[in-house]
């Protein structure tokens, strides 16, 4: 799917990750255009009278005839959150627009609920979220202390959709047939570049592209790798062939993805190979940083060394 489900762990990951930026938000109101790019000089908003002990907020735009949100849906937005440091300058905690995907947050998460059970489809809105509340009730953490205490986290909101259970498993199904149906055709023009393709019965699929008659490596054992990270259609998102050291991992032991930890025991000593692993032996439906959910990964590995496990 094209938008990840934002946990309350997500979210303070994102505070953590993020917060340390120097990244001055401007005086003027801060929205996104249809392309995800922020408009600025816009008037600001004067605070709303509608608040809570935690949090105030405003609906800027909202359409009466839209979807009214209840308890127990779920919420598709898009997040722009700026947060006070220590030192009182202001940082971007949070950009769904960054990183081109909306965010799945259940209308009844505990703090920013008492916001979304007021809104609609398509609405667009802003929030001041006390910092010390939010991390307090949603991340179960104190305020982390390169934020300022006793300070707001700016939300800027839009509502894009709004699901109940059934209908984002629909959602899901849906756009798994089409991802499946565009992977098919994609894996049969890769592979159709290759000879002695082998298939596992849990679905994977690798091609051995340079043959030693070096030992296989055994569940347990430590092996170093060199390895090339891409997708269907060829783009990179990972590699270590720059780095000083190779990729060292305990084989088996679920340090790694599955289809990993099952390739790499097909391979000897010293062999190069083109592993195709599904999603399902992948990163699955949730998907991890540039790798989105139920993708089919590409990775050109070398095995280059193997340390025998000796307990």
């Amino acid at each position: 799917m094209k938008y990840k489900f934002l946990t309350i762990l997500f979210l303070s990951l994102s505070v953590f990750a993020i917060a340390k930026t120097d990244k001055l938000f401007g005086n003027g109101i801060f929205s996104a255009n249809q392309k995800g790019k922020p408009e600025t000089g816009k008037k600001p908003v004067k605070k709303s009278a509608t608040s809570f002990k935690t949090i105030s907020y405003k609906i800027i735009k909202t359409n009466s005839q839209e979807r009214a949100v209840k308890s127990g849906e779920l919420l598709m937005i898009h997040l722009f959150g700026i947060g006070k440091l220590a030192d009182n300058k202001d940082t971007i905690l949070i950009n769904s627009y960054a990183i081109g995907n909306p965010y799945l947050i259940p209308v009844d998460e505990v703090t920013l609920g008492k916001v979304f059970l007021n809104l609609r489809k398509n609405d667009s809105l802003e929030m001041d979220v006390f910092a010390d509340s939010l991390f307090n009730n949603s991340f179960k953490q104190p305020l982390p202390h390169f934020l300022k205490q006793n300070s707001y986290i700016h939300f800027l909101v839009k509502v894009e959709n709004v699901f109940n259970q059934k209908e984002l498993e629909e959602l899901k199904q849906a756009e798994q047939i089409i991802r499946a149906s565009k992977d098919s055709a994609e894996i049969n023009a890769l592979l159709a570049k290759y000879k002695d393709i082998k298939t596992t019965a849990s679905g994977l699929k690798y091609i051995i592209t340079k043959s030693t008659t070096g030992n296989y490596p055994q569940k347990g054992d430590e092996v170093q790798m060199n390895y090339t990270g891409m997708f269907l259609d060829g783009k990179k998102f990972d590699e270590n062939l720059n780095t000083e050291s190779p990729f060292s991992f305990k084989l088996g032991t679920g340090q790694v993805i599955a289809g990993w930890d099952e390739g790499i025991l097909l391979l000897h000593e010293g062999e190069e190979a083109k592993l195709i692993i599904p999603s399902d032996l992948g990163y699955g439906e949730q998907g991890t940083g540039p790798i989105p959910p139920n993708a089919t990964l590409v990775f050109d590995v070398k095995l280059l060394k193997i340390k025998p496990n000796t307990k």
